[in-house]
């Protein structure tokens, strides 16, 4: 992978001991339109670019976290792409073995390495995509926490390919509220870079928490709450960091489970410092509503980017009626309903979806549902989802064989709207 070599003129270091980081940005915006704002705070860097008035790319690093970073990085590609993930695997050492003066290297760090897979064919352009947004809200949401620093200004950018073109007082918007939502967690939680660690398996597993958390999630939290960051958590079990984090919070407070400081260079970033109250003892009520939020399978972010508010329901059938009845019937329900007619197109699709539960025909004219099932099983991250199968076939054989290719229900043909939220139902529990 070739390191960045282009040169460029960069404003002399303005330090601003005390700026509103929303205000800072958007008068880079209304002043430049393109370039990097470059703020130095807290043994870290801040790196974040424009252009076009669009919110391209940020990062925060330093040479310390990028042992970190590409921690980050690989539990992430675990789950998207094997050939990503081995490539990086192979290429670690190499990768951190970075000259400090090499700051380069360290601004575009995960940024560089994911235009090399994508480059390789080991990425999707869309991959890429949702990598580069979830790094970019997730400096965004730090920076917004900072009081002070060093701040450079550089108008010329590189010739880098832009996978992303974010709207910037959107996104600044949004990660302001998350970042207020962390501060309704101090001060038992402060950052997602803490480190929990379970020290009453009783405690932990003894309460009765099934309305909130399904029991094979909270017992896969049970075997690596030892040392990992929550930020890193998220990444494994695929869910949003703050939920993660709203869930650990009433496991910290009657101490089954307590907290480690994050790893350097992140310890000095647990201030949340912006406007944060001194002391807040308790959740106020907007906050613990959503501690009690049920989890779900564990899912990566749907097609359209939205984060999945509800059970997402995935049924792959080559017959339109078939679809459309499924559709229908679960229209009133408090689902999402997505619809494939073409099962080799559709296997793609599933891979981004990560449905709460997949509805598969068994006949259908390119592939078996047998076969298909087969398929989605060897995927990263379908272990655990249920699979249904959809049929008019009958008898002990066809359901034995569709157990054998790790079907998890059969659900015969004809069937009425009863007999489909029942499957769903005893699937989803």
């Amino acid at each position: 992978m070739k390191s960045l070599q282009k040169s460029r003129t960069t404003n002399p270091t303005k330090t601003i001991r005390s700026f509103q980081p929303p205000v800072l940005l958007a008068s880079f915006v209304h002043t430049y339109g393109s370039g990097c704002l470059e703020v130095d705070a807290k043994s870290m860097s801040w790196w974040i670019y424009f252009k076009d008035g669009k919110l391209n790319y940020a990062s925060h690093a330093s040479e310390k976290s990028l042992a970190y970073s590409l921690k980050w990085l690989k539990l992430k590609l675990a789950i998207m792409s094997h050939e990503a993930l081995s490539w990086l695997e192979e290429n670690s050492e190499e990768l951190l073995n970075i000259k400090p003066e090499n700051i380069q290297s360290i601004q575009y760090f995960e940024y560089q390495i994911i235009c090399y897979l994508v480059e390789q064919k080991y990425l999707e352009v869309w991959q890429a995509q949702e990598l580069i947004e979830q790094l970019t809200r997730e400096a965004i949401e730090s920076f917004l926490s900072l009081s002070g620093g060093a701040v450079r200004i550089e108008r010329e950018l590189f010739e880098i390919p832009v996978f992303s073109r974010l709207d910037p007082k959107d996104t600044i918007s949004k990660c302001q509220t998350r970042l207020n939502t962390w501060k309704l967690l101090k001060p038992l939680i402060t950052s997602p870079h803490q480190r929990p660690y379970i020290v009453s398996q009783d405690g932990f597993f003894r309460t009765d928490n099934s309305n909130f958390v399904s029991p094979r999630l909270k017992s896969k939290l049970g075997t690596i709450l030892r040392g990992y960051s929550i930020r890193h958590i998220a990444a494994i079990l695929q869910q949003d960091e703050l939920d993660i984090a709203k869930f650990l919070y009433p496991y910290v407070d009657n101490k089954s489970i307590i907290l480690r400081e994050p790893e350097a260079p992140f310890d000095r970033l647990t201030g949340l410092e912006s406007s944060a109250p001194k002391r807040i003892q308790r959740l106020d009520s907007a906050a613990t509503e959503t501690v009690g939020r049920k989890f779900s399978t564990p899912h990566t972010p749907t097609p359209n980017k939205r984060q999945k508010s509800r059970p997402v329901i995935a049924c792959v059938d080559d017959s339109p009626n078939t679809l459309d009845q499924i559709e229908r019937f679960l229209g009133e329900e408090n689902f999402s309903v997505f619809k494939f007619l073409e099962p080799i197109k559709a296997t793609f699709q599933l891979k981004r979806l990560k449905p709460d539960i997949i509805l598969l025909d068994l006949t259908m004219p390119t592939i078996s549902g047998y076969e298909l099932c087969r398929m989605l099983r060897r995927l990263p991250g379908f272990e655990d989802i249920p699979v249904v199968m959809v049929t008019g076939k009958k008898g002990i054989i066809n359901k034995t064989r569709a157990k054998l290719v790790g079907a998890t229900d059969y659900l015969e043909k004809p069937f009425n709207r009863a007999s489909l939220l029942d499957v769903i139902s005893r699937n989803l529990s």
